[in-house]
């Protein structure tokens, strides 16, 4: 069998590199002694990078080998080490536009020994050689079922991915009608006490500032919607053999490769506004996923029920359909929305005897009035997490549905990903005969998914239906 030689990646590795530098035009010398001074220490540091790029370009290499890939790197320490083509579970393909204008492309590799913040590999190659590499899958894995994502589900996407977008259409108008409020405020005072000219100047000038500001919120928002689009225009996910695949992107272009059978857990997420809506989200679980800046690993954008679960079903095979499932205790309510009502409250209290103490102004008082905005959403949401939150399991998945932060999300987790399950219980709990049940999974880092204040027995009762491994503290 013949030899095959260690090659080295593209050499646009070495103006990556090289991007720290623009540090250098941040400093202006005030006098001829610091020009010179800066001159001589840019130099050298210029000399620096650019050597330090380019040393560490030559260093690292790689060769395809029969089993796998083998890379050799180290600047001062020499590392050479195999990453075998069975444990590579995720494969990035990432091409923007800058590394594109040089005909390179950036690909990761990535398998359960890496890091949950990095890839195992990551260097970028010529097109030719990623070519390569994609023609050699595409052969391998023939195309199958597609899911492709329409404009309004991309819209949906980058509009109400998250309750961010909710929030800021609560604080834009908050922060106008304050910025009313405090420049009223203040001119009465200023006129009452006869202040000068300049602090009069000021209060007629705070309303327009605020209705800016929430101008540029607005502004900000539209734009983030704007690049959010750009990031996932042309969403579409498909199975090509015993890859899932994630195609993104309008200018910078991703394709994410996952073996299917790798997948930790599904995920179907609704925050609850998209209940409102009807609409239902889809990410994967899984090792190498979430790592690319701005990536959630979604496989499916917003879709309606009846679409969502035929869609999803396509990819991953997975039925809604529960054999056995056993939701939150029906008193347990008040557990979920203590901390919610307990703001709420203090809050209201507040304001009704605001008018009792005269350091309370009419600023302060309208801004507790705003926030109880958020606080009442905050506690619908609650309301709406104690009804879905439940345990589950269907003929292949334990289904654990629970909330996170303003999210509701159920996972979907293979019986043979799971490390095992663990039943606590509290000191009310062990009156009111509830318990949580933290389910640990198989992921590059510690992944913890709880359901709380479910029955004890039947917690128990589900966990011994399929012999999942748990124990009870």
């Amino acid at each position: 069998m013949e030899k095959r030689k260690y090659k080295k990646t593209h050499p646009f590795s070495i103006i990556k590199k090289l991007k720290i530098s623009v540090f250098l035009v941040l400093y202006r010398p005030r006098d001829i002694l610091e020009y010179i001074a800066t001159v001589s220490s840019g130099t050298a540091y210029a000399i620096g990078i650019i050597a330090y790029a380019v040393y560490s370009y030559s260093r690292y290499r790689y060769r395809i080998i029969e089993n796998g890939i083998q890379i050799h790197d180290g600047l001062f320490i020499k590392r050479r080490f195999t990453v075998p083509y069975s444990k590579i579970q995720t494969i990035v393909f990432n091409m923007d536009a800058f590394a594109s204008f040089f005909g390179a492309v950036k690909v990761s590799f990535d398998t359960p020994a890496g890091l949950s913040k990095s890839y195992d590999i990551s260097a970028y190659f010529s097109w030719k050689n990623t070519k390569v590499i994609l023609m050699k899958i595409h052969e391998m894995n023939p195309e199958l079922s597609c899911v492709k994502a329409d404009f309004i589900s991309t819209f949906l996407l980058c509009t109400f991915w998250s309750n961010p977008a909710t929030g800021l259409v609560f604080i834009a108008p908050v922060i106008s009608k304050l910025g009313d409020i405090a420049g009223n405020e203040l001119a009465n005072n200023i006129w009452r006490t006869q202040a000068d000219f300049r602090l009069r100047l000021i209060a007629l000038n705070i309303p327009p500032a605020t209705a800016g500001a929430a101008s540029v919120l607005i502004i900000g928002w539209v734009i983030s919607i704007v690049l959010c689009f750009m990031r996932y225009g042309g969403f579409k996910t498909y199975n090509q053999g015993e890859y899932l695949v994630i195609s993104k992107g309008l200018v910078n272009k991703n394709l994410t490769f996952t073996k299917r059978n790798c997948l930790s857990a599904i995920t179907v997420e609704q925050g609850l506004l998209m209940h409102i809506m009807g609409l239902y989200t889809s990410g994967i679980f899984t090792i190498g996923s979430g790592k690319l800046k701005g990536d959630r690993s979604i496989i499916i954008a917003p879709e309606h029920k009846k679409t969502f679960f035929r869609s999803l079903n396509k990819l991953v095979k997975i039925s809604p359909k529960e054999k056995m499932s056993v939701y939150t205790a029906k008193n347990t309510m008040p557990a979920y929305l203590y901390l919610p009502f307990f703001v709420t409250g203090m809050t209201v209290l507040v304001i009704m005897l605001a008018d009792n103490f005269s350091i309370i102004n009419d600023l302060f008082k309208a801004l507790l009035l705003f926030a109880l905005i958020p606080l009442f959403w905050w506690m619908l949401f609650r309301i709406f997490a104690h009804k879905y939150s439940h345990l589950g399991i269907t003929s292949k998945h334990l289904v654990v549905c629970s909330f996170q932060k303003l999210t509701l999300k159920t996972y979907y987790i293979p019986f043979n990903k799971i490390q095992c399950a663990k039943i606590t219980q509290s000191i009310p709990q062990r009156f009111a005969k509830t318990c949580n049940v933290q389910v640990y999974l198989y992921f590059e880092n510690r992944a913890v998914h709880t359901v709380k204040h479910i029955p004890l027995d039947k917690a128990k009762e589900l966990l011994s239906y399929n012999k999942i491994q748990f124990f009870s503290r």
